[in-house]
């Protein structure tokens, strides 16, 4: 069966990691990209009237326009509540639960800077997806990488 992935970001540049990680997850899958908040908020409420909800969501915080990732959360509480939701953040995973938990059912989180591990380690945990068996790990960063202490 066809995934129905809706990927939120005003970042085109990112579109090639978020297309070998969908790639990489999901046999078939059909990416819709939004830039901003309000193309997003369409998407979804077409999404919803014609009963071809998404399986998956996916969204930065921090996006370009007069709405935000955290006006799209509020949003998709409101019409896809059951959906699940990849949040990507430099936040850290417990803030944003524990600010969102309330309004989505399922919200999945994404630590920056991203890297195809910690995505296939979210994908593996929520969707129960052995990705060690099937696919070689590749290891690619997007944005600076953080020093550990």
């Amino acid at each position: 069966m066809t995934k129905r992935v809706l990927l939120v970001e005003d970042d085109l540049a990112l579109r090639p990691f978020w297309e070998l990680i969908l790639k990489r997850q999901f046999n078939d899958y059909h990416l819709d990209w939004a830039l901003s908040c309000e193309d997003a908020q369409r998407l979804i409420t077409s999404s919803v009237k014609f009963d071809a909800p998404y399986s998956l969501i996916v969204t930065d915080l921090i996006l370009a326009g007069s709405g935000t990732g955290a006006d799209l959360v509020e949003f998709i509480g409101s019409n896809q509540k059951h959906t699940p939701l990849l949040l990507v953040s430099s936040t850290s995973e417990e803030t944003i639960r524990g600010r969102y938990q309330d309004l989505v059912k399922n919200i999945l989180v994404i630590e920056k800077p991203l890297s195809v591990a910690k995505c296939e380690k979210v994908f593996e945990k929520y969707f129960n997806i052995d990705l060690e068996i099937t696919s070689p790990r590749i290891e690619l960063w997007v944005g600076k990488p953080t020093r550990s202490s």
